[in-house]
């Protein structure tokens, strides 16, 4: 009602793979959003102590991540009352109204990017990639200090396949294509990982702040040439 509504706090926004849904996290739960015509499609209101997994606590979601519009998300506790410890990412099932799945870390959770092989998971000095299907750990990439969780993804190429193989810094994925951006270890340079080919593109130079060049890597499905940012 707009009465909850005006007390409750925003925590985040965040739209699904294709755009057509906006998932907003609040201080007591998440909200989920169809974008044409825009129009809430449901939300899911956590009450203090009625959580499932260890150290649940209120309501406050500070992350939530779509999986294109399927029952699938990947929620992170939040805000003055957080429904979980902010150091874990929680795979959520709206279908059974609990948690499937969850990663543990010793670091706030900053971001989390998914798609439907993959979950990012970007921490203060280091960003996880990990196997969707079985939450294995694919890739450790280490970062500069990222205080603002800066990370992206491309969205699912078509076909290709699963396969891991071991190499360089750790092991990397073989199929998919996926791209992935995030701060290189090296402050004001950007760091973007081509799985699909095994090369990591180091380091694009710039001298501007990431905000203001970040939306370039968004949603890219190949990177075959660097930019200068001056």
């Amino acid at each position: 009602d707009e009465e909850s509504d005006e007390n409750d706090i925003l925590l985040s926004l965040s739209f699904n793979q294709d755009g057509g849904c906006l998932a907003v996290g609040t201080a007591s739960g998440f909200r989920i959003c169809n974008v044409h015509p825009f129009h809430e499609t449901f939300r899911r209101v956590f009450s203090a102590g009625d959580g499932t997994t260890a150290g649940a606590g209120g309501g406050g979601i500070g992350r939530v991540e779509m999986l294109y519009r399927t029952n699938l998300l990947a929620l992170v506790g939040g805000g003055p009352s957080p429904r979980y410890p902010p150091n874990r990412v929680l795979v959520y099932d709206d279908h059974l109204s609990r948690a499937i799945g969850e990663l543990s870390f010793r670091q706030r959770v900053l971001n989390v990017k998914l798609r439907r092989d993959r979950i990012c998971v970007a921490l203060r000095d280091r960003v996880y990639v990990y196997n969707f299907a079985d939450l294995r750990l694919l890739d450790t990439i280490h970062t500069c200090e990222n205080g603002l969780g800066l990370l992206d993804i491309s969205t699912d190429a078509a076909g290709g396949g699963m396969g891991v193989a071991s190499g360089g810094g750790g092991m990397m994925a073989t199929g998919g294509g996926m791209v992935l951006a995030c701060p290189s270890v090296s402050r004001g340079q950007v760091r973007v990982e081509l799985y699909g080919l095994r090369k990591s593109v180091n380091k694009w130079k710039k001298r501007k702040s990431y905000n203001n060049i970040w939306k370039l890597f968004v949603r890219c499905q190949m990177v075959k040439t660097s930019f200068f940012f001056p």
